[in-house]
């Protein structure tokens, strides 16, 4: 049995210019040879006899064209700086909190006009981003440069409390109903 390839071009330009009749008895002559369905046949008929000769077979995807830069490359990174000192917020928090963000820095130095790529042009890009283009232009620093922070289930070891045998000691939680006995300096409770 020949290749698939090569009996879908031998077939194509034929079952393109053939009647209907024709069509189905071209049709069935893949399917006889190839195992195909008549549907899939059909597909694959019209797309070879659609390519130039020797093209691929695969379906090749056309990559997207990236999107023209709406802010500047100054605005993005001063964008980074603004996002790592309000401690990675969103994009919708620090849209919505921008024009603060943009005072305090200011006013302690953080952000000076002329140094480090900040000036006024700058600063009103920032403050006319929206919340999804902060998203879309701090992808790349998030991915990265993540804010991680602590976030354990166990305890400190300074605040375990460990038993004689020196092993640390389990507490277990009564369950409803029952019964603790718990001493305090004047009475027993029960």
């Amino acid at each position: 049995m020949r290749s698939r390839a090569e009996v879908t071009t031998r077939y194509a330009k034929a079952y393109l210019k053939a009647s209907k009749k024709d069509k189905g008895r071209v049709l069935d002559q893949v399917v006889a040879v190839t195992g195909w369905s008549r549907d899939n046949a059909r597909r694959r008929l019209v797309g070879a006899a659609g390519q130039a000769p020797g093209a691929s077979r695969q379906v090749a995807r056309r990559a997207r064209k990236r999107r023209a830069d709406k802010f500047s490359y100054d605005a993005r990174l001063v964008l980074q700086k603004v996002w790592a000192a309000s401690g990675g917020q969103c994009g919708e928090y620090l849209a919505a909190s921008m024009q603060l963000q943009l005072d305090g820095l200011e006013r302690h130095g953080e952000l000076v006009e002329g140094c480090d790529r900040y000036t006024p042009g700058v600063r009103a890009e920032l403050l006319a981003m929206s919340a999804a283009s902060i998203d879309r232009y701090l992808a790349p620093a998030k991915a990265t440069d993540q804010i991680r922070g602590v976030a354990t289930t166990k305890p400190s070891p300074c605040c375990e409390v460990r038993s004689r045998s020196g092993g640390p000691v389990t507490r277990s939680r009564p369950s409803p109903g029952s019964s603790r006995v718990t001493r305090s300096h004047t009475a027993v409770r029960r």
